[in-house]
């Protein structure tokens, strides 16, 4: 039985309170800087972003890396975001059931293309694949769930910035890096809105090694119940399988009409 008591409890220590929250928001933040930066990021390079001392970034970012939000390269010691954010992130995706209604589709793409289709959504300015069924192929293409790449250089990716204004209002900001991977990666802000103003018309887009100079993909919007983009559904093979933008369009037809099966969950409210 649950002991009751009258008494009032103690006081708040409101200064540790405030410590606390700050500690909370400093490390969101940090969290923030790895995603936008897009590659490794340093301690000083970090707290003279974020106007934090190094040592409170330091502080919080061995914190970040026990809970496995952020990781540490040996090489450098340079910290980038880490797999923990995956947790949180399939917990969104479960939570609006996206992910289970969607595997079935995945399932069906994948027999019937042989190639790898891979579940995405954004993290800032990457993607991170929340599902992945591999291609039955000796030769194909690997992807790794919770593996982080560059928006604009996916197939995946780009349709993020064709259907979602945050990304289409960094890239017009000049706030969205834009890393050259290979020498087919669209790196010009104009050359990239003109590909993805034809990406909203057409309602699919195409990568033609963009990412890697051995890899092709399609890939199609995924959008919620009130019509806002959840996710991104791709599929990507050889580029010795897709040598031509014609070859991906009929990829793209595929995932299309698979897609077309797809019925939106209903929202389950925890």
């Amino acid at each position: 039985m649950e002991q009751r008591t009258d008494q009032n409890p103690p006081p708040a220590d409101d200064s540790k309170s405030g410590r606390t929250v700050n500690a909370v928001v400093n490390a969101m933040e940090i969290l923030r800087e790895l995603g936008r930066a897009g590659k490794p990021v340093g301690v000083h390079a970090i707290a003279s972003q974020k106007g934090l001392a190094v040592s409170t970034v330091h502080r919080l970012l061995t914190s970040l890396v026990d809970q496995e939000f952020a990781v540490q390269v040996p090489e450098t010691s340079e910290y980038t975001l880490g797999r923990g954010l995956l947790e949180l992130l399939s917990d969104m995706v479960k939570q609006f059931d996206v992910r289970r209604s969607l595997r079935p589709v995945m399932e069906r793409l994948n027999m019937s293309t042989k190639e790898t289709v891979h579940l995405a959504v954004a993290v800032h300015s990457q993607i991170m694949d929340v599902d992945v069924i591999d291609s039955p192929q000796t030769v194909g293409v690997r992807a790794d769930i919770g593996s982080l790449l560059p928006i604009h250089a996916t197939s995946v990716g780009k349709i993020f910035l064709a259907y979602s204004l945050p990304f289409r209002t960094a890239l017009l900001s000049g706030e969205l890096p834009l890393p050259r991977l290979t020498p087919n990666t669209i790196t010009e802000p104009k050359d990239l809105f003109a590909e993805i103003e034809k990406i909203a018309r057409r309602g699919y887009s195409l990568n033609l090694g963009g990412r890697s100079e051995q890899t092709a993909g399609a890939a199609v919007p995924i959008f919620g119940l009130n019509g806002e983009l959840v996710a991104a559904l791709g599929v990507s093979g050889p580029i010795s399988r897709y040598p031509t933008l014609e070859h991906l369009e009929h990829l793209a037809q595929e995932i299309l009409q698979e897609v077309q099966t797809y019925s939106v969950p209903q929202i389950q409210y925890l």
